[in-house]
């Protein structure tokens, strides 16, 4: 076991995924946050929580495109 320190703001955030007011936020933070390092995890992590629906995604999008965009290709 393990303590850890949160601001408000992140406590409150963490909160809000609790499921019934009884759960450990150990359980939370199992069932919310992927393996690290795994394609799998990742994959698992967004069929569960569909976030595709997520405003974020489009950001993330546009971020990707402009990087692919900007890079050059280093053999010509």
């Amino acid at each position: 076991m393990k303590t850890i320190t949160l601001d408000d703001v992140a406590y409150l955030r963490l909160k809000s995924w609790k499921r019934i007011p009884s759960e450990s936020f150990s359980s939370v933070v199992k069932r919310v946050l992927p393996e690290p390092g795994t394609l799998g995890a990742l994959l698992n992590f967004i069929e569960t929580h569909q976030t595709r629906s997520l405003s974020s995604n489009i950001l993330l999008e546009e971020s990707v495109e402009d990087r692919s965009s900007a890079k050059q290709d280093p053999w010509t």
